[in-house]
């Protein structure tokens, strides 16, 4: 019962003001939640570890890649290749972005003021369908990786004009400066990854 009093004995407009304080406090509620559900979590940062085995796949597969290329060249023969990268390929994908500020000023008769300030940014991956009804994100742009050296061990590798072609053919493929491509004659029998 001392609660219906404490309302009966309220002045009026303070009455009003805490009602739709409190009604305006559940509809940030509710719209805090429901904007919870809707947007996706944004990708964390990859860790060291998690980048370093990437960069490590990928030179593990560029190798791989060259030595199927660098063996079908006549007179090469067995052939091992090493690749070094700085830094693996990257991709950028279409976000939507809603970012908002709200600024609330408020005055009391007791000449108290206050200003609320609300700041909002969610991201949001674009996402498109294909013919078939499958999802995926738009893709922006992708990096190549960045290699900073290669070395070629191959049996071949002891005659100059055979030397010069693998060392052409590593420029061309992966798009590098001769100056950072090594070839070395090895001996029979090159140990393959």
């Amino acid at each position: 019962m001392k609660f219906w009093e404490f309302f009966k004995e309220m002045e009026r407009d303070k009455l009003v003001f805490f009602v739709s304080l409190a009604i305006i406090g559940l509809v940030f509620l509710a719209w805090g939640d429901s904007q919870k559900s809707k947007t996706t979590t944004p990708e964390l940062p990859k860790s060291s570890a998690q980048i370093e085995s990437e960069i490590s796949r990928q030179e593990k597969e560029l190798a791989e890649r060259l030595e199927g290329i660098l063996g079908k060249i006549a007179g090469v023969g067995e052939v091992a290749v090493e690749v070094k990268l700085l830094r693996s390929s990257a991709k950028e994908y279409a976000l939507n972005r809603n970012a908002g500020q709200k600024i609330t000023n408020e005055s009391e008769k007791s000449g108290i003021n206050r200003s609320i300030n609300e700041n909002t940014d969610q991201k949001e991956v674009v996402l498109i369908k294909d013919r078939e009804g499958q999802e995926s994100p738009v893709l922006l742009t992708e990096e190549t990786p960045v290699v900073g050296g290669v070395v070629v061990v191959a049996e071949g590798a002891g005659n100059p004009a055979l030397k010069e072609k693998i060392v052409q053919a590593v420029a061309s493929a992966l798009a590098v400066p001769l100056h950072k491509i090594e070839v070395l004659e090895g001996g029979s029998g090159v140990v393959r990854h």
